[in-house]
């Protein structure tokens, strides 16, 4: 296995070329636009580290030959947090189509994230194309996290944000209007809101010149939970029901595109590490769910008789599923599986996020080895079973049984109480925060005929997937073929914790698309840099 970055199926990642870098900085969360004179201009945060500590610079770069090369164009703000300012977090930069430029400014998520707290969102308004600025202007608007300013086809301004509402303890996605260009806000509507998934980061996209609009919006737990998508048919005075993506992206940046598709780019969070792109008709996927696939290295090769995946040092082959609701839901998951290895340590294994059996401070995770199954590390308690011919595994839970299964008979019995283990797992890594299947660890070969997964859940919507070896698909073949990887950014590379994703793109006059983004790939840690690349509608199948 090389040191080369995990590659998607479908990838550009070698087109990828660095924008900018600010020695010893870390560049944060770029937004783009074009200006009616060509130039390219974005903004990013300046800052000395991520979350971060001492400084923030709101700063404009700007290019004049359709983002091949960037220079400093001027500096918007800047907070100190040594000499007691609040923390500048996300900026959003738009152009109005009554020739104005606003840059949208968060500031510390924990002094303003809850409706029982003053709103600390900030405009800055340019009429000369980025020369001068005035303000900062704090907005009526609450919560953190604010979308772009755009307009309405009703001719008013709209900005989104993300609220915690005291009631349920969880975020809303929020619609907030201008009927004066700025100088007044008001709530209009409530975009998400439910009380167990966590809707955040709303992107608007205006739909067929403004017939429609869709908010897609990141969903904070990740852990298997996608991307949602609500749609409006009365400029945001009322909305449908959030409906699941067939990705998970965070802090997604979606437009609809010349020929009505619509491009959507972010953190990929359910599979390969790094930025993802998205393409499709909102309407005709809401609703779809797509399986996780492997987040790195991997060595897996689908037969007509089975999925096998082997193990080795630096390899990291699981699949994730959605996780059940709560430790209250009723749960199947079974495998037709088999190994093959030279140890006794696990080479495949099962996984339930949030149903922790006792003692236990993480998900439910079955162990396979060759001589038998076990729960989480316990491989002093397995039970002996031959698992170098095909079993069939399965993990039922019910009102707080737990069984595990083999050729049905039951050989583990667990109880599971009703408190609730948070979701909360960005990138794959532990495996006991989701519900996932596949390698076990370093040692062994797994082979998967069949695998399937239902949920019974007390107030969420149900959930049931079923995947055979001999239908010819991966189980992310999904993602396989509609995803793309932009670049890369994957923790092997040493730069630790991936970080990258808040993403940008404009649609040049020649068709191609002018990407940005961050990342600390190949940087000092807790430091970053801004990095481009050139789409094609070819790229975008």
């Amino acid at each position: 296995m090389t040191a080369s970055l995990y590659r998607h199926p479908r990838s550009i990642n070698e087109r990828v070329f660095e924008v900018w870098r600010s020695p010893n900085r870390f560049t944060k969360n770029p937004d783009l636009i074009q200006l009616p004179s060509g130039r390219l201009m974005l903004v990013y945060s300046d800052n000395d580290q991520h979350w971060s500590q001492e400084t923030q610079i709101l700063t404009l770069l700007a290019s004049d030959d359709l983002g091949q090369h960037w220079y400093k164009f001027n500096e918007v703000a800047m907070a100190d947090l040594r000499n007691g300012d609040e923390r500048l977090v996300t900026p959003r930069l738009s152009l109005l189509k009554d020739g104005r430029l606003v840059v949208l400014i968060d500031h510390d998520d924990f002094g303003h994230f809850h409706e029982d707290q003053p709103p600390g969102n900030w405009a800055f308004w340019s009429s000369d194309e980025g020369v001068s600025w005035s303000g900062p202007q704090l907005l009526e608007i609450a919560g953190f996290e604010p979308d772009r300013m755009m307009d309405l086809p009703d001719g008013r301004l709209v900005v989104c944000s993300q609220v915690m509402r005291g009631a349920t303890q969880e975020f809303a996605e929020i619609f907030n209007c201008s009927d004066d260009g700025g100088k007044s806000w008001y709530e209009v509507s409530t975009i998400a809101h439910d009380g167990y998934y966590r809707y955040c980061e709303g992107a608007l996209v205006v739909l067929d010149g403004g017939k429609e609009l869709a908010c897609v919006m990141r969903e904070n737990h990740s852990a298997g939970i996608p991307s949602f998508v609500a749609f409006s048919r009365d400029n945001g005075a009322t909305w449908s029901a959030p409906q699941m993506l067939p990705f998970a992206i965070h802090r997604p940046y979606a437009k609809q595109l010349p020929d009505g598709r619509v491009f959507v780019t972010g953190r990929h969070v359910n599979g390969g590490l790094g930025t993802y792109g998205w393409v499709g008709d909102l309407h005709a996927e809401a609703g779809t769910y797509s399986v996780g696939g492997p987040r790195t290295h991997y060595q897996a090769e689908l037969t007509p008789e089975a999925l096998c995946i082997s193990s080795g040092a630096g390899l990291d082959c699981r699949y994730t599923l959605l996780p059940p609701e709560s430790a209250r839901s009723e749960v199947h998951f079974e495998a037709e599986v088999r190994v093959e290895s030279d140890t006794d340590e696990a080479a495949a294994f099962l996984s339930l996020a949030g149903i922790a059996r006792l003692w236990s401070t993480g998900g439910l995770v079955l162990s396979i080895g060759r001589k038998g199954i076990w729960l989480g590390d316990d491989v002093d308690n397995s039970r002996a079973v031959d698992m170098t011919v095909y079993r069939t595994v399965a993990i039922h839970h019910r009102g707080g049984l737990l069984q595990v299964s083999v050729d049905g008979k039951v050989l583990i019995n667990q109880c599971i109480f009703r408190e609730e283990l948070a979701l909360a797992e960005f990138h794959g890594g532990d495996r006991s925060r989701r519900t996932q299947f596949g390698q076990g660890s370093e040692h062994g070969t797994s082979y998967w005929r069949r695998v399937s997964y239902t949920t019974h859940n007390p107030t969420i919507a149900d959930f049931q997937w079923a995947w055979q070896a001999s239908d010819g698909l991966y189980p992310d073949d999904y993602q396989r073929r509609r995803l793309m990887q932009i670049h890369a950014n994957d923790p092997t590379s040493g730069s630790g914790w991936p970080d990258n994703g808040y993403s940008s793109w404009v649609t040049l006059p020649d068709g191609r698309i002018m990407f940005v983004d961050y990342t600390n790939l190949g940087d000092p840690p807790g430091k970053s840099h801004l990095v481009g690349a050139y789409i094609t509608m070819d790229d975008l199948y």
